[in-house]
């Protein structure tokens, strides 16, 4: 649904403002928001997505500042996310000014159901804005995974991950094959990470040029990040035979074994969600992938024979903290009961796939988490429950300005 009747402005505004209000009130992600935005109004869903992008990077401070405006200290959500969106846009970002900003969040309020309470956003904001002066302002981020992060990889190593979680990543993507045009060259840099093997990692400052460019167009330009590849690379030596891809959609990792993989090797990509295969497969259609099957599984409890692959390879669901760069959200959404509620989902899920591995085959198990109880701790539990598998590689990934991080292992059966 497009935002009829208003102005680009007022647009971003709107857009941004839901977004906000739909992640406080209906336990959705970030990117559930900006997909829903992508659906109801593309034109300005990348600009919105940039305004909810400074609000989870600044969350602590602009929360404050709303809130400390608010002289009875209650403000109905509604209103609250007009406000932090405004706030966001004044402070964090160029393209508009905080006075301009002002004036579109009032305006918007006056279009809708709150109309009423225009003169106090008003007073907020302004009054907002007088507190904070000119900063600069740091980025901000929980203490609850400030500080787990701290006891585990040190304060220098912190502050250098909650830097690169702190700053707009440049896209990323991947030549599958051929290479770039002209154009697209000068906007591209290589990327030379050794983690990668021979994937060819890029780094593009014009993503209008490569969403145009014919390579991106057929299918031989895949947008990921450089850290998708460390698993992949782990595995490579496996890439034979029946190979499973248990927690396959959106389909990145399975397009990446497919490029790696040698001849005769048989892929299925698997996943709980029809909606998500029948994605996926359009998707394999457009990449030139026509031979991966695609099979509806809960990998919990797989309908499949045992023994039945040489590899299968788990991505599996997690907290999501090495991918805080992209989705500056999570930080916000990281608390201890959701962190056991999917290290035992990891647990099933991991229980459930190890008896379809073949003997001499392998299982490479991955997350795009950095916290030890669903990396290095659970493969530990796992051994212990199944001494038939041995690990033979591993290696954790930290977030940096070029990637996102990870972690991954790989565990052969006897």
């Amino acid at each position: 649904m497009k935002y009829a009747g208003k102005g680009n402005s007022e647009r971003i505004l709107a857009a941004a403002s839901r977004g906000i209000l739909d992640w406080n009130t209906k336990s959705i992600t970030l990117d559930d928001c900006i997909e829903t935005i992508r659906r109801e109004d593309p034109e300005i869903a990348r600009a919105a997505a940039s305004v909810l992008f400074e609000y989870f990077r600044h969350k602590e401070l602009l929360d404050h500042l709303v809130m400390s405006s608010v002289s009875r200290g209650t403000i109905r959500m509604e209103v609250k996310a007009v406000a932090l969106s405004a706030l966001a846009q004044a402070l964090f970002q160029t393209a508009i000014a905080g006075e301009s900003a002002v004036n579109v969040a009032v305006e918007h309020l006056k279009h809708t159901r709150q109309r009423a309470a225009a003169g106090f956003l008003n007073a907020v904001l302004r009054n907002a804005l007088r507190t904070v002066g000119k900063g600069p302002f740091p980025p901000d981020f929980p203490d609850l995974l400030k500080d787990r992060w701290n006891r585990s990889y040190g304060s220098e190593k912190t502050g250098e991950m909650i830097q690169a979680c702190s700053e707009n990543p440049p896209m990323a993507y991947r030549l599958r094959s051929g290479e770039l045009s002209a154009d697209l060259a000068e906007v591209s840099v290589p990327l030379a990470l050794a983690f990668t093997g021979d994937f060819m990692f890029f780094e593009c400052s014009a993503p209008e040029v490569l969403f145009r460019s014919e390579a991106f167009l057929n299918g031989r330009i895949y947008i990921q990040d450089p850290a998708t590849a460390m698993s992949v690379t782990l595995c490579k030596p496996f890439l034979r035979g029946q190979v499973l891809d248990a927690c396959a959609a959106p389909g990145g990792k399975t397009v990446l074994m497919y490029d790696s993989a040698m001849d005769h090797t048989d892929f299925t990509a698997a996943d709980r969600s029809a909606f998500r295969i029948e994605a996926m497969l359009e998707n394999f259609k457009r990449l030139a992938m026509p031979s991966v099957k695609a099979i509806e599984m809960d990998a919990v409890k797989p309908h499949v024979p045992r023994e039945s692959f040489d590899l299968i390879f788990i991505d599996a669901p997690c907290s999501n903290t090495g991918v805080a760069r992209r989705r500056p959200d999570v930080p916000w959404r990281f608390h201890r009961q959701r962190l056991a509620e999917v290290v035992a989902l990891q647990k099933k899920i991991l229980d459930g796939l190890a008896p379809l591995v073949r003997s001499g085959g392998a299982l490479l198990y991955s997350t795009c988490s950095i916290e030890p109880e669903e990396d290095i701790l659970q493969v530990e539990q796992f051994l212990k429950r199944h001494p038939e598998f041995q690990e033979t590689a591993s290696r954790v990934l930290l977030p940096e300005v070029h990637h996102d991080g990870a972690f991954a292992t790989l565990l052969v059966r006897h």
